[in-house]
Order: structure tokens, then C-alpha cells, then sequence
């Protein structure tokens, strides 16, 4: 039976279905160096297909290469036979294997054993291979380093915290080190990408103060410049191999659509059909707020006891847990975010689910469906189901687009940031700790910028060698401790049981290396509950705000700070109640510095350098057990860990020890800090200058709707509900149930009167949102853009931030119209000069998204936003289209309103 077959019953729920054929592989010969690996080849029942012939011969020749070919292409091949021919030419020669996670790791050594095994019984001789993580205890670590095995498998993490640290124990490998092998090459993107990149250049210093020049492989998802993209990472010249010769299974791509069920029901009969059926699944979700949400509404499900979260946060024995149980096939479906977007071996796989177009459009879309249909023989199946969002809507209005990016894959743009000055001061400092001395020649430019200040900053000297007469920078003060390459920040967010005696015990480590071994022992008995960086701990796990982890609800109470490590204890609740949090926010945004400016048809566009303030000055509860997570806060308000006030809008009545059962909730409550939490970083960005004549569009919609209002014959009505309606004084009361409030006091007023007329309701409602001010089109123009952002430049929109301001209040623009897109990431990540090249794109496309939406007044597929600091209030879509045609047409609203 066909695998598309199982979807019959839900044929109403799909919208579009395209079926790619099956492909031939293409093959070709290679001669190794020594006649026993092409016995090997013949012994693993191998075909060389042609893009691995191509790596061999361009890697034989001695270059650098990298292999940009889809997932389950056969490209760890290359490297192992490789491998195998060298050690054979010279036992004493060295590699060293580089993957991104742990994961990884641990499947890739297995299959390097499975290869080693038959390699021994053709040859009588065994590579010597292990593996080196932070997972290894040190007894192991230690007999590793006496035995010096030829072959080593680590993490980039790994080889910065320990062997760049540590050289001197690891010189026989770096030495001899033949090939460099960076697998997953497509993952060193933002952040990450900015820290490898510097780590692979202090890994170039060390090898080449030891005379050592290994051959790099690089091995990627298929990217457009595969070149280019491994230059700046290594800072090296690099043949790139792109054509891929493995064949492909018939695959059907599904777009479910919503219609008769909601998306919370269409995904569980998806799951509950899959699994019925005996196939395994991976269902991604773009967060993990949304695997949690699913797998608490399977509950009653017959699917539950078959259904598992999966999150690169949850303890690594955990996560081991849960793959066995999937490879073995205890569990059938894993409800997981990009944790396991990468080559994790997990066992047969043959149906792919994603909630939603991903926000970075479609590079990880392609990485998640590449993960089903590894066997040319069997079918896969990847499917969609659509949200109320705009790539969502996108992608389904140009499903021919779709088809053609997923049958191509080429990722197009990678964002890496080589001017982070955040990240290079640390990883600069670091090489000087590890190397002691470099000459200042072998720095360019900006790493000279960066130095100067670690000078200034008397962590370093920069003195003339008396001998050389060259210029020196030596170490003056090393760094003690070293941060994590996953973020800008050098600070870790635990969150843990509630549990007294932890508090204490943490208390008593007088050592880092204590503190880590405790930490450690923590995750391993299940005490963590999760790992999170600065930014997800400012937005769900602020004193009161609640928490899901594999269906249970936590709710997030004291927190401990030791050095530059945050342990946040949370309390378990109900799993069963229907409750959420959302925090409040405000931005402000300065400009620091001006790199670029351009123009588009009267709107100025500029790159620069951002410092943006987060200030967090409480959250809204949400859910039919809002009166029941009220009670807790309470309670944790009464321990003095929650320094807030405690509101229920609807009544106005500040909460103290009121009997929370007879209280009016409807639903919805509000904690106010008493003091905000504030987070600050710097950045890069880009921001649009908009002409003051856009001013004009607010008084232009006033006008359109007052005249609806006249022609009814209700313009005495119309005005003075305008005038009794103020969002602005609403707001702080009523959050994110401000409109909610306006559309149900005007349909009261109307009904009172007995108007039955919702044409003139809208008019009213428009009329007020026209006192907003053109600060709510800026802030719909910047919600859209972002949304959009990923069609063209495959940048994730989550790491995007906003803010509008309707008269900016800094130089050089005080006083004028100002939206402000900026990378989310501490520092920058490379994401702003993409945005910068595509901004005219993206401001056409806004306006056509706009238009073509086909809500009335705003929705989440055009101008709402789930991470909006101020609930998607102040938000106005037919503002928006009348600021862009103003500027894009220059032509005048009426021809819009006729």
C-alpha cells in the first residue's frame, strides 16, 4: 500500500499534493592508493556514486574540499575511505572528526567501527579510533591520551575547552593530523558559525606554530556557494564537489490545510494515523512550547502511550532514552524542534511532518524532509500542516515555487559574522592564553581593532621583539574560564526541580570544576530540567511565568546566580490545566554607528550597528485555569520570590488573599513587576527612514471610516464612541485583550441602540485605531517584514527582533517615522547585510503579502505575532498598506477605498 494511502481519511483536510519520482543513481570508479581498500569497498557491496568519485580525486590531488549534496548522499563515505587508504600508506598520520553534537557522534563512530571490523579481517590491521566529549570521564580521557588513538571523534565544543586548551596533552595528534573533517558544515550559521569560525582559526595557529598542514573536508546540506561559505569559515581555498549521484525514492509532499478540524485536532489525526499504521514519524514544531502543546492534548489519545517530546534542551540520558526507544520501536512518533533536524541515526524512517513552513523558510525544511526516505527502495512521505502565518500562506499560494526550491535544496544564503567584536574579543584573548605569544602581522585589520582593546583592557602587551624587531602581542592576564560557542553570552540558565537541599549543595561548590561535576550529576538523575540560553530564560522563566517540559507544567520560582551560571528553581503543577504565560515588553534602540546607506523610492535604508534594552515589566496568564495558577502565584508572591502585583483587568481589582473560586477571571490576569528585568545587548541592524508625509495616512483612514459612518446616518454615535475609546488608556489594564475590549463595547453600545450593523461596527473601530497614530502601520510593517524575511533570504525569522517608533527619539533621525529590523543575536550574526541586500524585495513584497491577505483587519498570517511585547496590540494592517503605497505608488488612498 502506498504510503500516501494512509492519509484518506483526512482527504478534506488536503490542500495541495505533488509527488517527486524516484531517481537513478549515477556511479562512477576510483583506484585507491593501496589495492586493500578497493577490496573493502567490494567487501561493504559499495558503488562509488559520482560526487564521491569527484571528492576522492580532488582530495588525492591535495586539496581542501568541500561535498554539498543532500542528506543520505553517502559523504562520511568519502572521508572513511579516505581514512582507511592513509592510515595504510602511514600508520603514525592523525584525523580528527568534527560534528556539531554529541549525537552525532555517537552513531558515526558505530558505523566507523562496523567499516574498522571488516578493514581488520582484509588487512590484519585496526585504525584506532575514540571518542573525545564532555560525556568521557576523565579516567577514560586519560587512557585515551596514553594510548594516542589515530582516529578521534569530538564536537567543535570539545575542541575548544579542551584540546586548544590543553595542547601540549595532545600534540601527538595535532602534529600528525592528515585530515581536518568538519561534517554537518551547514550548521556553523549565525551565532554558532561566528565562534567556529574564529575557533577553527586559533586551531590554524596551533597547527601551524607545529608545522602541521592537514587537508580539510568539509561535508554540507547542498548550499549555493559552498566555496565561498567554507573560505570564510576556514579562512583556506577549497575545491567544492555539488552534483549528487545517489539515487532517490518516490516521495510524496502533502500540504494539509485546516478546514473542517483545527490544527491542533488535524496534527493529532496525522499522528494517530501515522502510528496506527506502524510508521515512524518525526513531527517537527518551530518551538518547544509547541511539541508540549500537542503531546498534552494527546493525552486521551490511543497514540499517547506511542508519542514522545524530543528537545536538544532535555538531559543528553534523557534524549539516549528516547531514541532507543524510537529506533526500537516503543515509541513511533517524536514530537521534536530542530534537535534532530541533523543526521541522528534513529533507525528507519519514513514520514516526515512539519508544523508549518519553518521560519527560516525553507533551509530547515529541506534538512527535516531529507530525514525520511534514506532507502531508495521505500517511499517517504513529508507533509505540512499549514498555520495562520505568512510563509504558511506564502508557500501555499506558490506551491509550484515550493516544489521547485525542495526538488533544487540548494540552501541559499549563510549568515556568519566575522566582525562580531563580542565574539572575537573572547576567542582572540583565548588564542593569546593558549599560543602566549603571536607575532601582530599574522592579525588583520580588525583582529588588530580587537586586540588594541584587550591591550587597553590589560589582558595583553604589545611590545617589539628585540631580536626580530617585529611586532609582538604577548599575554598578560589569561582567560580562566571559557564560553559556550552556542551564543554570544557567557552565561548558562538551568532550570531545576524544586528541590531545598539543591540550593544548598550549589552553594557549598568552591570550584568551577566542582560546580560542573554537580551540575552534571544533577542532569544524570534528572534533576535539570532543561538547559536554556539568556533569551529564552527573559522570556519564559521570569518568576511566576509558567514552563512545559514533556507535558508536565512547571512554574518558575527563585532563581540562584553563581558566576556567570543561573539555576532557576520550578515548581510542578497540574499537568492537566489549560494555562499559559506571555511575557510583557518594551524596546528601546539606539544607533551606535552607521556602515551603510542606500535609498528606495523616498524611504532611506541603513545598516549599522544597534544596542538594543529589552525591559520585561511582567507577564499575562492565560487559559480556563487561570484562577487556579493565580492561587500559586500567590503563594509564590508570599514568599517574596515573586515581587509583583497581581491583576485581574477585567474587574480592576489588585489580587491580595481574595477567594480566587467567586472572582470574575474570564480567563485572563496580569502580574506586574514591581521592578522590570532588563536585558541590553548590542548588535547589527538595518532601519527604514519613512518621509513625514506618511503622517497623513491616519487622518486619511479617520476620514474614509467617519464618512461609512455618515452615509448610515450615525456619525453622532460614531464620534462619540471615538471619542469614550482610547487604546493607549486601555492598554495598560487590558493587555492583550485591549481590541477584544473595544469590538465588544462598541457591538454592546450598537445593540443598546438596537444597530444591527457590523459594516459600521468595523467603521467605528477603524476610526478608533486612527488614534494610535501611524506608529501602529510602522508596527504592522514591521511584523509583516519579518514574517516574510525568509522567503528570499533563508535568515530564521526567530532570531529576528523589531521595533517601530512613530517619531524616533535619538539622532540622526529625532523626530521621524523609523522601523528598526535587527539581528536578535548578542553582537550580530550576519544576518543584517542579508536583510540589507533584499530590503527593496522585501518592502514590494510586504505590500503585495499585505493586500492579498484576506483577513479585514489583521491576522497572523499578515501582522500578528506571537512574540509581540505587547500582545499584537497597536497593530494596524490598513495603515500599513496606505504607508506603503504612499511610498512604493505615491499615489493617494482614494483610489484604495474605491
Amino acid at each position: 500500500m502506498s504510503l500516501f494511502e494512509t492519509f484518506k481519511p483526512l482527504k478534506s483536510e488536503i490542500a495541495k499534493v505533488h509527488t517527486f519520482p524516484p531517481r537513478e543513481g549515477a556511479f562512477g570508479e576510483f583506484k585507491f592508493r593501496n589495492p586493500e581498500i578497493n577490496a573493502l569497498v567490494e567487501e561493504l557491496g559499495f558503488t562509488l556514486y559520482s560526487h564521491q568519485v569527484e571528492a576522492l580525486k580532488k582530495l588525492y590531488s591535495g586539496k581542501n574540499v568541500v561535498v554539498t549534496t543532500p542528506t543520505a548522499s553517502g559523504k562520511s563515505e568519502i572521508f572513511r575511505l579516505a581514512i582507511f587508504d592513509s592510515y595504510l600508506s602511514n600508520p603514525c598520520a592523525t584525523y580528527l572528526l568534527i560534528y556539531p553534537t554529541r549525537a552525532l557522534i555517537n552513531n558515526q563512530r558505530e558505523k566507523f567501527g562496523l567499516h574498522n571490523a571488516i578493514f581488520y579481517r582484509l588487512t590484519g590491521k585496526f585504525v584506532r579510533s575514540e571518542i573525545l566529549t564532555g560525556d568521557v570521564p576523565w579516567e577514560e580521557r586519560r587512557g585515551l591520551l596514553r594510548e594516542k588513538p589515530n582516529v578521534i571523534f569530538t564536537t567543535p565544543d570539545m575542541l575548544h575547552y579542551n584540546i586548544l586548551r590543553r595542547w601540549k596533552d595532545y600534540e601527538w595528534l595535532l602534529r600528525n593530523l592528515c585530515y581536518l573533517v568538519v561534517d554537518e558544515l551547514h550548521v556553523y550559521r549565525g551565532v554558532f558559525g561566528s565562534n567556529a569560525a574564529y575557533l577553527f582559526r586559533r586551531l590554524d595557529f596551533r597547527l601551524r606554530k607545529l608545522g602541521s598542514r592537514p587537508q580539510i573536508i568539509a561535508l554540507s546540506a547542498t548550499l549555493r556557494n559552498p566555496r565561498e561559505f567554507a573560505g570564510k569559515l576556514f579562512r583556506k581555498d577549497f575545491e567544492e564537489v555539488k552534483g549528487s549521484g545517489n539515487p532517490f525514492p518516490r516521495r510524496y509532499l502533502v500540504l494539509f490545510e485546516p478546514r473542517n478540524l483545527d490544527e491542533r485536532q488535524l496534527l493529532r489525526a496525522v499522528v494517530e494515523g501515522l502510528t496506527a499504521k506502524g510508521i515512524k514519524t518525526l513531527v517537527f514544531f518551530d518551538s518547544r512550547k509547541g511539541t508540549e502543546k500537542l503531546l498534552r492534548f494527546l493525552m486521551g489519545s490511543r497514540a499517547f502511550s506511542k508519542v514522545s517530546t524530543y528537545k536538544g534542551t532535555l538531559p543528553k540520558n534523557v534524549r539516549w532514552e528516547i531514541e532507543r526507544d524510537f529506533k526500537e520501536g516503543k515509541l513511533l512518533a517524536l514530537l521534536t524542534t530542530n534537535a534532530l533536524e541533523l543526521g541522528i541515526d534513529i533507525g528507519d524512517l519514513d514520514a516526515v511532518v512539519n508544523y508549518g513552513i519553518p521560519p527560516d523558510g525553507l533551509f530547515s525544511l529541506i534538512q527535516r524532509f531529507g530525514r525520511a526516505g534514506r532507502k531508495a527502495d521505500r517511499e517517504a512521505l513529508n507533509a505540512v500542516v499549514l498555520r495562520k502565518n505568512g510563509l504558511d500562506y506564502y508557500y501555499r499560494e506558490h506551491f509550484e515555487e515550493l516544489v521547485e526550491r525542495l526538488e533544487r535544496g540548494i540552501i541559499e544564503y549563510m549568515p556568519v559574522n566575522l566582525k562580531n567584536r563580542r565574539i572575537a574579543e573572547k576567542h582572540l584573548h583565548y588564542l593569546l592564553t593558549e599560543m602566549g605569544i603571536v607575532d601582530w602581522g599574522e592579525f588583520d585589520g580588525f583582529e588588530r581593532e580587537v586586540m588594541e582593546k584587550l591591550v587597553v583592557e590589560r589582558k595583553a602587551d604589545l611590545r617589539k621583539n628585540l631580536i626580530t624587531g617585529k611586532l609582538e602581542v604577548r599575554l598578560r592576564k589569561p582567560a580562566f574560564t571559557y564560553s559556550s560557542l552556542r551564543t554570544s553570552s557567557d552565561e548558562s540558565f538551568f532550570l531545576l526541580k524544586d528541590e531545598p537541599w539543591i540550593k544548598g549543595k550549589l552553594m557549598e561548590k568552591s570550584s568551577l570544576r566542582e560546580l560542573l561535576r554537580f551540575i552534571n550529576w544533577l542532569k544524570l538523575k534528572g534533576y535539570v530540567i532543561e538547559e536554556v540560553d539568556s533569551e529564552e530564560y527573559h522570556r519564559s522563566l521570569l518568576p511566576g511565568m509558567a514552563y512545559f517540559s514533556r507535558g508536565d507544567l512547571y512554574m518558575a520560582g527563585e532563581r540562584l546566580t553563581i558566576g556567570k551560571f543561573h539555576f532557576v528553581f520550578a515548581k510542578a503543577l497540574n499537568r492537566l490545566w489549560e494555562v499559559d504565560t506571555f511575557v510583557s515588553k518594551r524596546e528601546e534602540v539606539e544607533i551606535l554607528e552607521e556602515r551603510e546607506e542606500k535609498a528606495y523610492k523616498g524611504v532611506e535604508i541603513h545598516l549599522g550597528r544597534l544596542r538594543v534594552r529589552h525591559i520585561y515589566s511582567g507577564f499575562a496568564v492565560k487559559g480556563a485555569d487561570t484562577g487556579n495558577y493565580v492561587a500559586e502565584l500567590a503563594k509564590l508572591k508570599e514568599k517574596g520570590i515573586l515581587r509583583a502585583q497581581i491583576y485581574s483587568p477585567m474587574t480592576g481589582e489588585s489580587i491580595d488573599d481574595e477567594d480566587f473560586s467567586i472572582l470574575n477571571w474570564e480567563k485572563f490576569a496580569k502580574v506586574e513587576f514591581e521592578e522590570p528585568y532588563v536585558r541590553e545587548f548590542e548588535t547589527e541592524g538595518i532601519w527604514l527612514v519613512f518621509p513625514d508625509s506618511i503622517r497623513e495616512v491616519t487622518s486619511e483612514e479617520f476620514r474614509e471610516f467617519f464618512d461609512v459612518s455618515a452615509e448610515k446616518g450615525f456619525e453622532d454615535v460614531a464620534f462619540t464612541l471615538y471619542s469614550n475609546l482610547d487604546r493607549r488608556k486601555l492598554f495598560p489594564a487590558y493587555l492583550g485583550t485591549t481590541t477584544h475590549f473595544i469590538r465588544k463595547a462598541i457591538g454592546d453600545a450598537l445593540q443598546r441602540l438596537k444597530i444591527k450593523d457590523e459594516e459600521l461596527a468595523f467603521a467605528i473601530k477603524k476610526m478608533v485605531d486612527s488614534k494610535d497614530g501611524i506608529g501602529s502601520a510602522l508596527h504592522a510593517i514591521e511584523h509583516n517584514m519579518i514574517k516574510i524575511a525568509p522567503i528570499f533570504t533563508y535568515v530564521d525569522s526567530r532570531e529576528l527582533g523589531g521595533y517601530s517608533y512613530a517619531s524616533f527619539p535619538g539622532l540622526p533621525h529625532v523626530g521621524r517615522p523609523v522601523v528598526f529590523i535587527y539581528d536578535g543575536n548578542e553582537g550580530g550574526s550576519g544576518l543584517a547585510p542579508i536583510i540589507y541586500e533584499n530590503t527593496e524585495r522585501l518592502m514590494e513584497k510586504s505590500l503585495e503579502h499585505l493586500r492579498s491577505c484576506q483577513c479585514r483587519d489583521g491576522c497572523p498570517v499578515c501582522t500578528l505575532s506571537p512574540k509581540c511585547g505587547t500582545f499584537n496590540e497597536f497593530l494596524d494592517k490598513w495603515a500599513a498598506i496606505g504607508v506603503w503605497e504612499k511610498v512604493l505608488e505615491n499615489s493617494s488612498l482614494d483610489a484604495k477605498s474605491a
